[in-house]
């Protein structure tokens, strides 16, 4: 069954297969699947101030997660866009600790990507994208603390980018796994204890690979306050 959440408003845009909007609880935009599972996460204030409008992740327990179905393989065209904030530096364990905002992942495959922050024993800028095992496939340097950021990852079969604000930050042409993910987590990866500390908001997944743009366009209709 393929999961079919909200279309984007503008017609540019293409229609996310997932698409978790927050704007008052866990379920899809349009209220087709259930729920997201939620663990401890705590509904808080959008970067509009907009209240139980994004999801706060304690860094220490809380987490959600669904599973998904007819999900496309990562080795072809993908875009996982996201919104995120936190007021701190990320806090590890260890040198090689993590803080997962969003997995998508098949365990049971062995495949996947993460996206998060990780420690500094794995040599990279700090904000990660990496496959299930943690090869990276791209990095960056942080942005800016208590400040919304828009993230963008995409795949075109043959590249890799991340994008940060409406900007392409990084980009490789790692060889990518392949295998369809068959479950989504937010602030922590399966089975693991690499926990996110901040906020998410607007966590949507493509079978396409947004142009740089769309990526742009999509930046600059979302940092700007809806129309009441």
């Amino acid at each position: 069954m393929l999961l079919i959440f909200i279309s984007c408003n503008n017609k540019e845009l293409p229609t996310p297969l997932v698409h978790y909007s927050f704007s008052s609880d866990t379920a899809d935009g349009q209220g087709h699947l259930r729920s997201l599972e939620n663990y401890g996460a705590k509904d808080t204030t959008d970067r509009f101030d907009h209240p139980n409008g994004a999801y706060y992740f304690d860094g220490k327990a809380s987490s959600m997660h669904i599973g998904l179905h007819g999900m496309p393989s990562i080795n072809n065209a993908l875009t996982v866009t996201w919104w995120y904030k936190t007021k701190a530096e990320p806090i590890f364990k260890d040198s090689l600790d993590a803080g997962n905002m969003i997995a998508l992942v098949d365990t049971t495959q062995a495949i996947g990507l993460q996206f998060g922050y990780r420690a500094p024993g794995y040599g990279t800028q700090g904000l990660d994208v990496w496959n299930w095992g943690g090869r990276t496939l791209l990095q960056t340097q942080k942005p800016a603390l208590n400040q919304w950021h828009h993230c963008v990852y995409t795949y075109d079969g043959h590249e890799h980018r991340l994008f940060l604000d409406g900007s392409q930050v990084s980009s490789s042409m790692v060889s990518p796994q392949d295998g369809s993910p068959n479950l989504l987590m937010l602030g922590n990866y399966p089975g693991g204890t690499q926990f996110f500390q901040g906020t998410l908001d607007e966590i949507r997944v493509y079978d396409q690979t947004l142009t740089a743009n769309q990526v742009q366009e999509q930046f600059d209709r979302e940092r700007q306050q809806p129309p009441q």
